[in-house]
């Protein structure tokens, strides 16, 4: 879960980062900011090629400095979460990938009365974190997440959530920092939430810049009994267990569901492709909406595996499915020399 890089030159996104740019980078985060890593390592799916940078900035400041340069020297950026619902290609990603889990973290209660409670949750924060405070606490909106993978931020960015609730239900404020380095706290009414995704006001159009990072959001939650609460979140841990495949490397639901009309799980098993392999690459059995890393698949396994449950619906059901996992990167790592 995630936002969208900025559009940048194309001729520097095909060429990676130079020397200059690498220690600027360094100069700004230290430690924190490595090259050439894999993102099989950063995502869920256990897959994807080399990013050309992966920076992990500890403060508003590091971020900062980190967008604002890569605006003026054009440099593509992609920001992420727990690298679940991302699907990195075997060429990797060209530019920086920002990864706010490892500290932008932390959950605060920021008022309560006598019925309802805001809590405000950092980007980087797991989404189940959150979900267990809430249900520790007594406090009621957050059980429809239980088993969602990913951070908040990418949850709110995405909408994350089920068929009858989502992110957006419970949302109140979100804390928005733009490329220009301008921070921004938008009210519910200023978003505009749809069938996961998030579009957000974009004043910063008349600069080039196209999308903002989710800071931290605030969510108001009910009182309700601690007792109940659990009873309710054990019983829909239990039914996710059943349904959807544990233990294994996912991205969670590949494809959005249709509008209307059976889910793309249902179509994917009446489309009979339940334990179709592609390489390493599976559908679930369990889960005809999961693909899943058997433990060797590469990035073009699992889009092939893609390609064909997108036709085979199309033919069959005359119904094209449209990917929910993000997907980003290269087929070919195309290197320059530094």
């Amino acid at each position: 879960m995630m936002s969208a890089a900025v559009s940048c030159d194309p001729r520097k996104a095909a060429t990676g980062l130079s020397v200059e740019e690498r220690d600027w980078m360094a100069s700004i985060a230290g430690a924190r900011v490595q090259f050439d890593v894999p993102m099989g390592r950063h995502t869920t799916l256990a897959v994807g090629g080399p990013a050309d940078a992966l920076a992990m900035p500890a403060d508003i400041k590091v971020l900062t400095l980190l967008l604002s340069g890569a605006r003026q020297r054009a440099i593509p950026w992609l920001i992420i979460g727990g690298g679940s619902n991302l699907l990195v290609r075997d060429g990797g990603i060209r530019g920086i990938v920002i990864a706010l889990t490892p500290y932008f973290k932390g959950i605060t209660i920021m008022d309560h009365g006598p019925e309802d409670v805001r809590v405000t949750a950092k980007a980087g924060t797991r989404l189940q974190a959150l979900c267990r405070y809430a249900i520790e606490r007594g406090l009621a909106g957050m059980t429809f997440a239980l088993g969602i993978p990913g951070s908040v931020g990418g949850a709110i960015a995405m909408n994350a959530g089920t068929a009858d609730d989502c992110i957006g239900d419970v949302l109140e404020t979100v804390t928005i920092l733009w490329p220009t380095g301008r921070l921004q706290r938008l009210g519910r009414a200023d978003l505009d939430f749809g069938y996961r995704r998030l579009a957000l006001p974009t004043p910063e159009i008349a600069t080039g810049q196209r999308q903002g990072v989710i800071i931290d959001g605030t969510f108001t939650f009910s009182r309700t009994d601690f007792r109940q609460l659990r009873i309710s979140a054990q019983k829909r841990k239990a039914e996710r267990k059943q349904r959807q495949p544990v233990g294994v490397s996912s991205a969670g639901c590949f494809f959005k569901n249709p509008p209307s009309g059976p889910s793309a799980g249902e179509l994917i098993d009446r489309a009979g492709l339940k334990g179709r392999r592609v390489g390493g690459a599976e559908i679930s059995s369990r889960h005809g909406n999961f693909i899943i890393n058997r433990g060797n698949a590469r990035a073009a396994d699992i889009l092939a595996l893609a390609e064909i449950i997108e036709t085979r619906v199309a033919v069959k059901f005359g119904i094209r499915l449209e990917p929910e996992v993000i997907i980003a990167g290269e087929s070919d790592y195309a290197s320059k020399s530094v």
